[in-house]
């Protein structure tokens, strides 16, 4: 296949020409309007530094138990963040828990058992077996890595 150029080197339509239509409608997650305004509430007159998104993120989990795409959308643009950076932040920690849209929240209590080598070999994977059925199915039982199991918020 052959490359098309016009004479001289020069390029026969040039970037931003309308050949092209645009979308018409936004690129992007769209920020629902409700969910701005729970997450406004939240961070109420607290400076919107970036250096307190993990604060925020934490706020947002404690009041509604995970942290829906919604809010993290929501977060962002009030923020002035791109959603990708927030994103990567909540999904880095093991002790935030998103929830895509249409996905069910987890329960409100999360036991995290350490899934370390130590662990490991102090019995971690019976614990992780055994304990569903002793606590039953309002608790959700996760394997987390040794700093997140002994860090838990909720």
């Amino acid at each position: 296949m052959s490359k098309v150029t016009a004479p001289e080197g020069k390029r026969s339509v040039k970037p931003g020409s309308g050949r092209r239509r645009g979308l018409n409608h936004p690129k992007g997650r769209q920020v629902d309007p409700a969910a701005l305004g729970e997450v406004q509430a939240l961070l109420a007159d607290q400076p919107r530094r970036h250096d307190l998104l993990i604060e925020f993120l934490h706020l947002i989990q404690d009041k509604y138990g995970c942290l829906h795409a919604r809010h993290l959308a929501a977060l962002a643009q009030e923020m002035k963040l791109a959603l990708v950076e927030v994103y990567e932040v909540a999904s880095f920690y093991a002790h935030f828990d998103i929830v895509m849209d249409g996905e069910t929240p987890p329960p409100a209590l999360t036991v995290r058992v350490c899934d370390s080598l130590t662990c490991e070999l102090m019995g971690a994977q019976k614990l992780l077996s055994e304990l569903p059925a002793k606590l039953g199915s309002g608790v959700r039982v996760v394997r987390a890595p040794a700093w997140a199991a002994a860090t838990t918020r909720r």
